[in-house]
């Protein structure tokens, strides 16, 4: 009875047939039950709500040269089904996002950090990257995944495991977060080098995040960094070595040590 509950529960919970498919772009044998078509229509729901939470910047030249930038780049990456969308929000933190389906974002404190279009180019590259790699769609599955284990286990009233389960399952989303990182700085090296754009700047702009986590982390007791396994991207070091990893073949033996800051 109770393995019938919990099946009952992974069925309803499921949106859709599980597919095998061969991923072209991280050269992966992979499972998933959200459709290309699904996955335009999630990221373009969660678009309006970005558009209606962020304001985009009045600056006319600066979203046309994003635009442009983000066109070359998507012109020769992995997936052509897709309508990319390049826009910079207001706001004065440095970062960027993408979402499923084409939607890639920069924050005006990011554009205002970089040197020139190389270093542009490499963060825009790097978003691209997440979504011809489907990232996005595959930790939304595996959220989906991680909150079907947990109603199986309260079915069968095993609720500690229940507990121990969702803390084991979000480590584990956690780390793959950072793998998928470090996998589309390598895959935005591949795409600036196609596009045109000299790849060599995103060390350059890579560099400048490393300064800033080091700012930042002055304010952590002396000898205490962020655990490791607590953060969904990896410590810029270990995004350096990726980077040389693609561009040279290898990396600098301090690269390696992979040293907290």
């Amino acid at each position: 009875m109770k393995r019938c509950v919990a099946f009952s529960l992974l069925l309803v919970a499921l949106p859709g047939c599980v597919r095998s498919q061969f991923n072209l772009v991280t050269r992966r044998q992979e499972y998933t039950v959200t459709s290309a078509e699904k996955e335009v229509a999630m990221g373009r729901r969660i678009a309006r709500h970005v558009m209606e939470d962020l304001a985009l910047v009045a600056d006319e030249p600066l979203q046309e040269r994003v635009r442009l930038i983000g066109q070359r780049l998507a012109a020769v990456c992995d997936r052509q089904e897709l309508v990319y969308t390049f826009a910079v929000v207001d706001d004065k933190d440095v970062n960027a996002f993408s979402l499923p389906g084409g939607y890639v974002f920069v924050n005006e404190g990011l554009v205002n950090k970089t040197a020139n279009d190389d270093e542009l180019a490499g963060v825009i590259a790097h978003e691209i990257a997440h979504i011809a790699a489907r990232h996005a769609v595959k930790r939304y599955e595996g959220g989906l995944g991680a909150q079907i284990a947990q109603l199986a286990a309260l079915a069968t009233r095993q609720g500690t495991a229940g507990r121990g389960m969702g803390i084991a399952m979000q480590s584990m989303q956690l780390a793959y977060a950072r793998q998928d990182e470090l996998e589309a700085d390598q895959l935005g090296v591949k795409y600036m080098k196609a596009a045109g754009f000299d790849p060599k700047a995103m060390l350059a702009f890579l560099e400048k995040l490393r300064d800033l986590d080091r700012q930042q982390s002055r304010y952590l007791p002396r000898g205490v960094v962020r655990p490791h396994y607590a953060l969904t991207h990896p410590y810029a070091p270990e995004r350096l070595r990726a980077v040389k990893e693609a561009l040279f073949g290898v990396a600098d033996y301090l690269d390696y040590l992979n040293t907290p800051n």
